[in-house]
């Protein structure tokens, strides 16, 4: 199932991959019965809506090194993005400790390495040495309005680093965080539109210059 509903999104996975995912979203539905990580709990809308939704950035761009992944809720993208590309070092940040316990069993039981959870507000997460511009990709999927995830994401990402924020696009919010992104030393360097059961989709990948 997973290769054919990856197949119709353009994504590549090997069998191993495949049967990873497979097997993610049988801890992901099993977990979600009981603890509430996502409003959609039926096995297609997970494939489509999670696993395909936050692997469209690699179809778009070259993620590479370390990747933070901001309020990443059940583990999306960060999750995902480490199956297809082992060889990312993956933080996964989340202020609610519920979701990010959730992450540390799918990541057991997924046997992945160089995958971390951290539990947190951003705004205090950027105190850590280890984690203040630390990071090569920052990643934030449907959460905050723009401008505040990008103030969140900022003091993260290297020099010469991206911020990316997968989006519904909304002509408001694009310009508030335009107007955003030049107050926090950042650049829109290009925008991936693309759709994910019927609804328009957008990625803004932001570079840091200062």
């Amino acid at each position: 199932m997973i290769s054919e509903a990856f197949s119709r999104f353009g994504i590549e996975a090997s069998s191993e991959e495949a049967a990873l995912f497979e097997r993610f979203a049988d801890l992901f539905l099993e977990y979600n019965a009981h603890t509430n990580l996502s409003a959609i709990r039926d096995r297609e809308g997970i494939v489509e809506k999670h696993f395909a939704d936050s692997l469209e950035l690699l179809r778009f761009e070259d993620v590479s090194w370390r990747v933070l992944d901001i309020w990443t809720g059940g583990g999306f993208p960060g999750i995902p993005l480490k199956i297809l590309r082992k060889n990312l070092e993956v933080t996964l940040l989340d202020s609610v400790s519920k979701k990010t316990k959730a992450c540390d069993h799918f990541i057991a039981y997924l046997g992945l390495d160089d995958i971390w959870t951290v539990w947190g507000r951003a705004e205090d997460a950027t105190k850590r040495p280890d984690m203040r511009a630390g990071y090569d990709w920052v990643v934030s999927r449907a959460t905050a309005y723009m401008p505040q995830i990008l103030e969140w994401a900022a003091p993260f990402v290297k020099k010469w680093g991206r911020i990316v924020l997968y989006k519904l696009p909304s002509k408001e919010e694009t310009r508030d965080g335009m107007a955003a992104a030049k107050k926090f030393g950042l650049d829109l360097e290009r925008e991936h539109p693309y759709s994910i059961s019927g609804q328009e989709r957008r990625l803004f990948v932001f570079r840091k210059r200062t």
